[in-house]
């Protein structure tokens, strides 16, 4: 107990440790802006007893309750507008009830840009580039897949705070057209993935905007997306991208054990034949805004990468299979076995995106009674039914606070994508701070 006290407070006083926050500074030649925000998230959970990925909750335990505590740190120096700085990061202290706790420094951003001639800029260092003009799902995002999200932030914060790629960009920027092209290497213990390489082609066309982008890395890439004005009040979007092969896993019995015929069987994660296919995930919707700032926005997003109903069935078959066992193992059978076959499973779990279709809703209004900034965000699985509901609401009556309390809501029948998560509620009480 002293030792989580002590780190409590050395943690705090780690935190504590900063200049003014959304502060300027003003010179001939240099402009510095920074600015410091203080998190303190606590989020509560409601497990579920019973689900086919953890029988009786006998398989794993999950936490009741995670507090994270951070601090989210930007600073800009710019200097003669040929040479800026950028840095974000954010020191994280995490803990739940399980005493277990985690302390890490999340660099999102810490780059160079230089301008070497009028229009040419060269990016050095790691950047958080954010691509795509979708809410819900970024099928055109190549650099971030893969990245940690944190799904208890509200869908534009989430592509805001998450670690960057170290590159080199080379950007020429024209009157009519922008044209980048982006190297990540591999670097040993600080960049693992593969190299990648991106050229982005951006222009204004009418009234719309279009970008085109070429991948590559372990697979290739095409990249499209439009986005648009629709008189005064509506916006629409669509953003489509193309993969040579996919990442997907399926699940499959690896061999029998035990005595022939017995029916048991070892299971195992294994990549589909189709390396050489073409895989299509799109997402297409709008913007409405009222008169009084209420916003509805609706999307829809195809994932080819997604189970197929008859793959669905194949896997919760398989699924059912091995929980049912690991309850009551058969004779002369470990219940290893099929504690195996379940971890197996898990492993495959990438919630929000096993399935074919999806509809996207939220209906928001940043100023409801002056103080209240609120939004409930609905994301359905069209195929199956299920579905997470997610209102929140920030309080802004304070100077420099803002308090926000937040719910997400899984729903669904235990065969279900939304049924299979592992707890029915996620309460989040959020205090941010600025000063």
């Amino acid at each position: 107990m002293k030792v989580h006290l002590l780190r409590r407070i050395a943690i705090l006083v780690l935190l504590s440790f900063s200049i003014p926050v959304n502060a300027s500074v003003f010179d001939e030649n240099l402009r510095l802006e920074y600015r410091v925000e203080f998190i303190n998230q606590t989020t509560y959970y409601q497990l579920r007893n019973d689900t086919l990925l953890n029988p009786d909750s006998k398989l794993t335990s999950f936490p009741k309750w995670k507090n994270k505590l951070y601090k989210d740190v930007s600073i800009n120096l710019t200097y003669k507008e040929w040479l800026k700085l950028v840095v974000k990061s954010r020191p994280t202290w995490t803990i739940n009830n399980e005493e277990e706790s985690s302390l890490k420094n999340y660099v999102d951003d810490a780059y160079v840009d230089i301008k070497l001639k009028n229009p040419i800029f060269l990016t050095i260092g790691k950047e958080n580039i954010q691509e795509g003009v979708g809410l819900s799902y970024n099928p055109t995002d190549f650099l971030s897949e893969g990245k940690d999200v944190d799904y208890s932030q509200r869908e534009e914060e989430r592509k805001q705070d998450r670690e960057g790629n170290y590159l080199v960009r080379f950007e020429s920027i024209g009157d009519k057209i922008t044209f980048s092209c982006i190297v990540a290497p591999k670097i040993d213990n600080l960049q693992k993935e593969s190299p990648r390489y991106q050229m982005r082609l951006y222009s204004l066309v009418g009234d719309t905007d279009v970008t085109f982008s070429y991948f590559h890395g372990r697979h290739s890439k095409l990249g499209l997306n439009l986005s648009g004005i629709v008189g005064s009040n509506t916006e629409l979007h669509t953003e489509i991208g193309l993969t040579k092969g996919s990442e997907r896993e399926f699940l499959r019995k690896k061999r029998e054990v035990g005595p022939p015929n017995s029916g048991i069987y070892e299971y195992e994660a294994y990549n589909p034949s189709d390396k050489g296919d073409i895989f299509v995930r799109s997402i297409i919707g709008g913007h409405y805004t009222s008169a009084n700032k209420t916003n509805l926005i609706v999307e829809y997003f195809f994932n080819e990468d997604g189970y197929s109903k008859s793959e669905w069935d194949v896997f919760i078959e398989m699924v059912k299979d091995a929980s049912s066992n690991f309850k009551s193992p058969p004779a002369g059978f470990p219940q290893g076995i099929f504690k195996e076959n379940l971890r197996i499973a898990n492993s495959l779990m990438t919630f929000r995106s096993l399935r074919k279709n999806y509809l996207f809703f939220r209906l928001s209004n940043p100023e409801l009674f002056n103080y209240y900034d609120s939004q409930l965000s609905l994301l359905l699985n069209v195929d199956d039914g299920s579905c997470v509901v997610m209102p929140s609401v920030d309080y802004k009556r304070f100077k420099n606070l803002v308090l926000r309390f937040g719910v997400d809501w899984f729903c669904g029948d235990s065969q279900s994508e939304f049924g299979l998560v592992p707890r029915d509620t996620e309460l989040q009480l959020e205090v941010k701070y600025f000063f």
